[in-house]
């Protein structure tokens, strides 16, 4: 994973915003199940916004409330029981106080936040959540994590009047398809691909290449055993014009969500600064997860955590495996396990400090990790021992991940996270986790 302009103040169509540093401790454990029917209409609510500031700070611009289609989330289980991710966002019903959805995830502009452009100018980003939509008013809440002990802090907040005319509706409009249908919408992970720089006449191929991801997706336990309650779906959404960006071979695009390569001047970082507008081409079906395929022979992608994955569609070598690799990455936030060599220092795994990652520790809050899947007489660091087999390897506590050759472990020699090959067993139990959560 990787990351302007000043902006002009944005125009408030609702009421009450305001901006506090109030810390908070998130609670892991599960919290009191909340009544849907209660609560919600059983469609899905928008909220989008501009996230601003520099490498030191971020601020929380409002832009506009939209109501969408159906709710594809769970309807059992709407406090988000995880504590990953850089942000998170909650809505509290306004006539009782109460918490009654609670969703983490990351975003482009904390990645950003990291490089050097982010040290010499101020920039904003379009963002976008989604929530199931509230039947009565409802205040929304932002927290973003305490870039120095990574604690939640209370950034931005805004109450929000459901019966508010300025409220839109959904107008885009393209054509849906089903890939694979595993389950009830409630009870299974929804997952939409999305097209860029595919024009009118190939929409078959984006079709094809839909059908590829899918055949990866299920190539690979833990998701082979969960066919049953995962579903996907495409939108067919043509592009202008054939391709995608690549800004440092001078080349630019008119494809319809942006993607390019050269995010942040990463050659092979491609990704899309215009999420809104992948927010208006996904809603033409239920979904929980977002993946874009693009139309390129170019290797590249990138996966942020409940945000979006993005690979190339095209014939880049280990395309399959590269699809699953992003997922990884988007579905739950799974850490890259792979190392650079000489690198000592990383802005997103300050030393120690425990990363928020299922498979990554510096064994500061090793704790509700993996720490029970390794056998007492396991050392730590782990080795793996010179003419060894896969056979032969233990759960255990491996140096080197997160791009760091020391200071981090990982569970597993090899992983889809480190080296393309299968899923690990700590990522296997975490994603199995996960859908559990999902999917309930």
């Amino acid at each position: 994973m990787k990351k302007i302009f000043s902006f002009l103040a944005l125009f408030f169509m609702l009421l009450s915003c305001s901006t506090n540093k109030t810390t908070i401790t998130a609670r892991t454990q599960s919290e009191p199940e909340i009544e849907y029917d209660n609560f919600f209409t059983g469609n899905t609510m928008r909220y989008d916004f501009h996230h601003a500031g520099n490498n030191l700070y971020e601020e929380y611009y409002f832009d506009r409330v939209i109501r969408e289609g159906i709710w594809a989330g769970s309807e059992a289980l709407l406090i988000n029981p995880f504590d990953y991710g850089e942000q998170m966002f909650r809505i509290i019903d306004s006539e009782s106080g109460k918490v009654i959805y609670k969703n983490n995830y990351c975003t482009l502009f904390n990645e950003w936040q990291t490089t050097p452009e982010a040290a010499a100018t101020k920039r904003s980003f379009p963002e976008s959540v989604i929530f199931p939509e509230p039947k009565g008013n409802f205040i929304i809440e932002f927290f973003a994590r305490n870039k120095k002990s990574k604690e939640w802090e209370k950034k931005y907040s805004q109450n929000v009047d459901v019966s508010d005319f300025n409220i839109q509706k959904s107008l885009v409009k393209y054509e849906a398809c089903d890939i694979h249908i595993g389950g009830d919408i409630a009870h299974s992970l929804d997952i939409v691909l999305l097209p860029d720089g595919f024009t009118a006449e190939e929409k078959e191929k984006f079709l094809a290449s839909c059908r590829m991801w899918s055949d990866a997706l299920f190539s690979y336990e833990p998701f082979t055993q969960n066919r049953h309650r995962i579903n996907i779906r495409a939108v067919w959404a043509p592009s202008l014009e054939k391709g995608i960006s690549k800004p440092g071979n001078g080349k630019w695009v008119n494809n319809l969500m942006g993607t390019r390569f050269f995010t942040f001047n990463s050659e092979r970082y491609q990704m899309t600064e215009e999420f809104q507008k992948v927010r208006d081409v996904a809603a033409n079906a239920p979904y929980e997860s977002i993946f874009i395929l693009t139309n390129t022979d170019k290797y590249g992608g990138g996966g942020i955590y409940n945000f979006y994955g993005l690979g190339s569609a095209g014939k880049t070598g280990r395309t399959g495996e590269v699809y699953v690799h992003e997922f990884g990455h988007s579905l739950m936030g799974l850490g890259d396990e792979y190392i650079e060599k000489g690198n000592t220092v990383s802005a997103l795994y300050p030393e120690g400090k425990e990363p928020w990652e299922a498979n990554l520790t510096r064994l500061v809050k090793f704790e509700g990790k993996w720490e029970n899947m390794i056998d007492k007489s396991t050392p730590t660091p782990t080795v793996v021992a010179e003419g060894s087999t896969e056979k032969d390897w233990v759960i255990g506590t491996y140096e080197g991940g997160g791009y760091l050759e020391k200071g981090i472990y990982r569970g597993w020699p090899e992983c889809m996270m480190k080296a393309l090959t299968d899923f690990c067993p700590v990522c296997q139990k975490a994603i199995s986790r996960y859908l559990d959560y999902l999917c309930k």
